[in-house]
Order: structure tokens, then C-alpha cells, then sequence
């Protein structure tokens, strides 16, 4: 089976103050995508998740993954 590409690179693990996971603008396949409120598919290595996003700031893309 094969997974689902990755539209932004986040490590789900990874939380800073806001309390969500954060990936980097720059290291999306596809940064016209990236908007706030948007959904989008997020993960790294083996691991994938929906996430809507959360905010923009600069680089850094907050995320909210569906649990």
C-alpha cells in the first residue's frame, strides 16, 4: 500500500509554545497550498496525518492534526 504524499514536512512529535506541531514553509511540496484554515496532509517518515493549519508566522506553519 502506498501512503499518502506530504504537503508540508511536520514532525507530529514536535510542539513549541502554542502547544501545536510546526512544520517550515519552505519545505512544503507545494507552498501555494499552505494557507490558514486550510487542509492539508502532514508527516514525516512513515507517520501521516490531516491537519488543518492553525497560522503562519513567517516560515513556520502551525498545524492541528484530527486525532
Amino acid at each position: 500500500m502506498s501512503q499518502l504524499p506530504v504537503d508540508l514536512h511536520v514532525d507530529l512529535n514536535s510542539e513549541d509554545e502554542t502547544g501545536l506541531p510546526w512544520g517550515l514553509l519552505d519545505r512544503a511540496a507545494a507552498p501555494g497550498v499552505i494557507v490558514e484554515g486550510n487542509w492539508i496532509v502532514v508527516g514525516s517518515g512513515a507517520v501521516r496525518a490531516v491537519a488543518q493549519i492553525a497560522d503562519i508566522e513567517g516560515n513556520v506553519v502551525h498545524v492541528r492534526p484530527l486525532p
